[in-house]
């Protein structure tokens, strides 16, 4: 039961300050929320450490009936079997993504192979990223963890030189900055607290934010953003995509991103996002570590010496009370 009031309590935390910090600029770092949803994962591991325990100086309230051991039991089962369902379901995502990988065809054009190295040198990418054609696309993305394969249309082959560099940088861009694993953790985030929509909210939030990312480094790479935002404008399709994949124009809003593209805003202050990062990580441990205990009260009777109760009571309410009858109707 504390596990779920310190992951709510933290979850609302984390989602307070990446809304904050992402107020003035919705590109903001992606390492807050990345952070947040990480620390989210730990948490029951911190649970695990040694608890220091915080006395409180209040007045002695009735106790409370603490949670019975069968309620705390159904909670426990509609926990893991919620988690066993989300975890059913990446498994079919990526049964669906072995599937798609399938049904595509390797490239053998050797303008788009040659883009493909042009690319990889900009971006100092060592690692070998494959090209397939999939006739069912209708937007260019990237999946594969450890064999990542950028997947294009079926008419990218009548697409310009320049329109074909821009879809590489960008999903090349994905592949180097390893946004397939952190979209994979932030799923793993909502697999286990699969019930706190906050958690749900901080993971299309990190999509989004990886998605300006990559957006930046085409821009970096001297694109013209006027034809940058033409071509995600032309790519923006609503169609069903791998859950697993980073799609050029897939779950993150559009119209953001062509507004931060035009715009060309600038970064927000880096100290900024270590300092919230700091901050949810430190109320993560304090969450995990400090119990908080109400003070132990005088009144108890167990245990109470003499000089205990003449510290309590009056001389003359000690005497009426060691002379009083214990039947008065006898």
């Amino acid at each position: 039961m504390s596990l779920l009031l310190s992951s709510a309590a933290l979850s609302l935390l984390a989602g307070l300050i990446v809304w904050i910090t992402g107020r003035r600029d919705p590109a903001e770092s992606p390492m807050l929320t990345l952070g947040s949803l990480m620390t989210l994962l730990a948490l029951p591991l911190l649970a695990l450490l040694p608890k220091v325990t915080l006395e409180l100086s209040t007045l002695p309230l009735p106790d409370s009936p603490a949670a019975s051991a069968p309620t705390l039991h159904s909670i426990a089962l509609i926990w893991v079997g919620g988690m066993i369902f989300f975890t059913l379901r990446i498994l079919v995502d990526w049964g669906g993504l072995r599937q798609f990988r399938a049904e595509s065809i390797p490239s053998n054009d050797s303008v788009v192979s040659q883009v493909l190295r042009e690319c990889r040198s900009q971006l100092g990418l060592r690692r070998r990223v494959g090209i397939h054609i999939h006739p069912q696309t209708p937007t260019p993305l990237v999946a594969g963890l450890f064999r990542p394969v950028i997947y294009l249309p079926q008419d990218c082959n009548r697409w310009e030189q320049d329109t074909l560099r821009m879809v590489l940088m960008h999903e090349l861009g994905h592949v180097a900055r390893h946004d397939l694993w952190t979209n994979l953790a932030a799923r793993c985030a909502c697999v286990v607290y699969w019930f706190n929509p906050l958690v749900w909210w901080l993971r299309r939030k990190l999509v989004a934010q990886c998605e300006f990312a990559c957006d930046a480094r085409v821009i970096a790479a001297g694109t013209n953003p006027g034809n940058y935002a033409s071509a995600l404008c032309d790519m923006a399709e609503s169609s069903a995509l791998p859950a697993s994949a980073m799609a050029m124009a897939g779950r993150a809003p559009l119209r953001a991103r062509i507004e931060r593209v035009v715009r060309c805003r600038s970064k927000g202050h880096p100290f900024i996002v270590a300092a919230a990062l700091l901050l949810t990580v430190s109320a993560s441990l304090g969450l995990s570590v400090v119990r908080l205990s109400p003070a132990q009260s005088g009144m108890s009777l167990q245990g109470i010496g003499n000089d205990s109760l003449s510290t309590l009571y009056s001389p003359e309410e000690l005497f009426l009370r060691s002379t009083a009858r214990a039947f008065p109707l006898d």
